[in-house]
């Protein structure tokens, strides 16, 4: 099947799918927690991403059935009661099977904008959202790679959210994985 750089040409999406953790989801030391309850992590404000007690972690793998040079495309689902705009910080880095760890962190831009962000549009009560964080570029990965996130709530608002989910959309060329274990 043919490679297309162009991602209108791919046949689909998937959905990645991981829980979120954090260092101290049970301890009030930084600005993330668990709530039991409502089976959610909360994100408190003035969070950041430089401290492992204000952020949530997560890894996913590429796929086999994604094509060599596609996207994984980040957002997280929450718990939106309001219209302020919610800061959303986003640090990531891919490690390629084979080759040197990389150390760095890409750190993508904070995505505040609601009306430009979020899939839904806000009105009144409290609404499940889908708000975009980063689109990580795939070229040259290769089949299998790592990819680590870092998220942290980074607005001085008040109040706290409660995030429900993050997962991540990869494009599909539909083919049924690999034609090798390791290899495309």
């Amino acid at each position: 099947m043919k490679q297309a750089s162009d991602p209108s040409e791919f046949f689909g999406w998937d959905d990645l799918a991981n829980s979120i953790s954090g260092r101290r989801l049970t301890a009030s030391a930084g600005r993330v927690d668990t709530d039991w309850d409502e089976n959610s992590v909360i994100f408190q404000n003035a969070g950041s991403l430089s401290s492992a007690n204000d952020r949530v972690i997560f890894n996913f793998q590429k796929p086999h059935s994604s094509p060599e040079d596609g996207q994984m495309r980040l957002h997280i689902h929450w718990e939106q009661d309001r219209s302020d705009d919610i800061v959303w910080s986003c640090q990531y880095r891919v490690q390629k099977n084979g080759e040197a760890k990389t150390t760095t962190w890409s750190t993508a831009e904070n995505f505040i904008s609601n009306a430009t962000n979020n899939v839904f549009p806000y009105v009144s009560g409290t609404i499940t959202q889908i708000t975009n964080l980063c689109v990580v570029e795939l070229d040259g990965s290769g089949i299998s790679a790592t990819v680590q996130f870092r998220v942290a709530r980074t607005d001085s608002l008040a109040g706290n959210v409660s995030a429900t989910f993050i997962d991540a959309h990869v494009q599909n060329n539909q083919s049924r994985g690999s034609r090798e274990e390791f290899a495309k």
